[in-house]
């Protein structure tokens, strides 16, 4: 198919919506989600042609604003230049079972990667924990392999189910939002909750897990829409921070 190499030529939402999804990506690898090229979010298309997915070959850390293919949900490309990512499944099959989900991510944070090789379930134990309260984490186990097929990101999609966030054994991590700032902060907090619960196992303290209802509507008191503007907000200056010392 003929590919274009023009920027968003459906209309500027688009565009300014990518340019927060390029922030997305370069927040997360400064919250420990880097490595190599090896980490993509994608966005649902508001025109219904697909979704925007990263092109390849790029770390986290050097996304932009124009680093994006259009593809629709074959994996065909349809506007932009450069790799398509081979796990562009995973993406395509999440949108598609998942109405509400406009962003999904995907990237390999080390703590939460290490915990998605064991098999204990990240629980409400602090309050990044609490955020994944009401649907939990799945996990995904039938395969370790990256998600190249259509079969493999259908059943990818149906194990996270409607939880904000799914480990893939032995491989990393998946996470979505209906926004840009949800997805980024639910892949913030899965790593920041696997990396305490590691710690708290490994200290061989006794410890007890909140209640469940108390876990569901601590999530709805200290997420509701302000808190996740704010803390959207903070990552960004933090982001700004870092790049201006660079």
């Amino acid at each position: 198919m003929q590919t274009s190499d023009a920027r968003y030529s459906q209309d500027d939402s688009v565009a300014n919506v990518l340019d927060n999804l390029a922030r997305a990506h370069r927040i997360l690898e400064m919250e420990g989600h880097g490595d190599m090229s090896m980490g993509h979010l994608s966005y649902r298309d508001p025109h219904g042609r697909g979704l925007w997915l990263k092109r390849g070959n790029l770390g986290m850390e050097e996304v932009h604003a124009g680093d994006y293919i259009l593809i629709d949900f074959d994996g065909n490309v349809l506007e932009g230049q450069g790799l398509r990512h081979l796990e562009w499944p995973l993406h395509a099959e999440i949108m598609l079972a998942r109405p509400d989900v406009h962003v999904v991510g995907h990237s390999h944070p080390f703590q939460a990667t290490v915990f998605g090789a064991g098999r204990a379930r990240i629980e409400p134990v602090n309050n990044h924990g609490v955020w994944f309260a009401e649907h939990g984490v799945p996990r995904f186990d039938s395969t370790s392999h990256i998600i190249t097929t259509q079969e493999l990101g259908k059943a990818l999609a149906r194990v996270l189910g409607d939880a904000d966030a799914v480990l893939q054994a032995n491989h990393g991590a998946s996470f979505v939002g209906r926004n840009v700032r949800d997805a980024t902060l639910a892949g913030i907090f899965l790593e920041k909750a696997a990396a305490f619960q590691l710690t708290l196992a490994a200290s061989g303290l006794p410890y007890d897990l909140p209640d469940a209802d108390e876990s569901v509507e601590k999530n709805r008191r200290i997420y509701p829409e302000r808190a996740r503007d704010n803390y959207w907000m903070y990552f960004n200056r933090k982001l700004d921070r870092l790049e201006a010392a660079r």
